[in-house]
């Protein structure tokens, strides 16, 4: 069988980081990908346990997941894993499983677990990456660029961007946090006297608090729902800031090989992003946040690309 007629299922839930990563994983290896949302029913779903046949535990609103069987199949999260064993069980001469994160049970039956650092995995399958995969690209950076940049000719240099989160399932922001990042988006213009664009997550709440204070402020550029120049943004950045209760946009903000600045969130607990957020700043990586603005060297990471370089010397495409 060659490459052309291989088949790629990503197969997550409906958390969007779990299906950044997938996703981004599937456009890096190159095969043709059908993306799947799929949820087990309860008590399955909440257990996260392959007990029974996953596949026949789906929601009537998950994605169908029957033959004919793909080549590889990509999960996230502990939740989608059962239904990775599942398909390859059915199909095991061919499927190519993946995984990335601990799926905590039946580690070995998985062909391949890329799991990061803070895991503390070890295995003849498992590659330890540094953080978390993601759908960031240098070329999706240039194109980004090519077709936003005008957008941004009225602002003046340096920029610096910001990459505000918000709501996770173990921190609700409380709104004196967002007073708190608005306070520290005037303070970065003054510290540059540049231009900050600014970024909000799909979780970021009060959205209306933070248009009100920042829409009519001299140098400030928000990003509203009516076009999104992520990629171009940060192409652009001469400097980026982002909130610590994402490994993501973490991840993402390094990729660019650009002085990363840690924005705390106001009572944002010692949880696994903030856990990671300390190994890079030990490491020099980033900087949290603390009035004053430099610029130093680093070496950027890019599992994303390592990972599907070995998942295409394993699958020999």
């Amino acid at each position: 069988m060659t490459k052309s007629t291989k088949v790629c299922w990503t197969i997550t839930d409906v958390f969007p980081g779990m299906q950044s990563q997938v996703v981004g994983l599937a456009e890096a290896i190159g095969l043709p990908t059908v993306h799947k949302r799929c949820r087990r029913r309860w008590p399955w779903g909440w257990l996260s346990l392959p007990w029974g046949n996953p596949l026949n535990q789906l929601t009537k609103t998950s994605d169908k997941l029957i033959p004919p069987w793909p080549d590889l199949v990509i999960t996230s999260g502990r939740r989608s894993a059962p239904l990775a064993l599942a398909i390859k069980k059915q199909n095991p001469k061919k499927t190519f499983c993946v995984h990335i994160q601990n799926p905590v049970f039946n580690i070995n039956h998985f062909d391949l677990i890329a799991a990061p650092e803070h895991d503390h995995l070890e295995g003849p399958n498992i590659v330890t990456t540094k953080g978390a995969l993601h759908k960031v690209t240098v070329q999706k950076i240039r194109e980004g660029v090519k077709a936003h940049k005008g957008l941004f000719k009225d602002f003046p240099r340096p920029y610096s961007v910001v990459l505000l989160g918000g709501n996770t399932n173990r921190y609700k922001m409380p709104l004196k946090a967002l007073e708190n990042l608005i306070h520290d988006i005037l303070k970065i213009r003054e510290i540059t006297g540049g231009s900050v664009l600014v970024t909000p997550s799909f979780r970021t709440p009060y959205r209306d608090v933070l248009t009100n204070a920042l829409q009519k402020e001299p140098n400030i550029f928000l990003v509203d729902n009516k076009v999104n120049p992520y990629f171009a943004m940060l192409g652009l950045a001469d400097t980026i800031f982002v909130t610590d209760d994402s490994v993501n946009m973490v991840c993402e903000a390094c990729f660019t090989g650009k002085p990363v600045y840690i924005l705390p969130l106001l009572k944002h607990g010692m949880t696994k992003p903030k856990k990671f957020i300390e190994g890079l700043v030990k490491e020099g990586i980033a900087r949290p946040f603390e009035e004053v603005v430099e610029s130093w060297i680093y070496t950027p990471f890019n599992d994303t690309e390592k990972i599907a370089t070995l998942v295409r010397e394993k699958m020999t495409l």
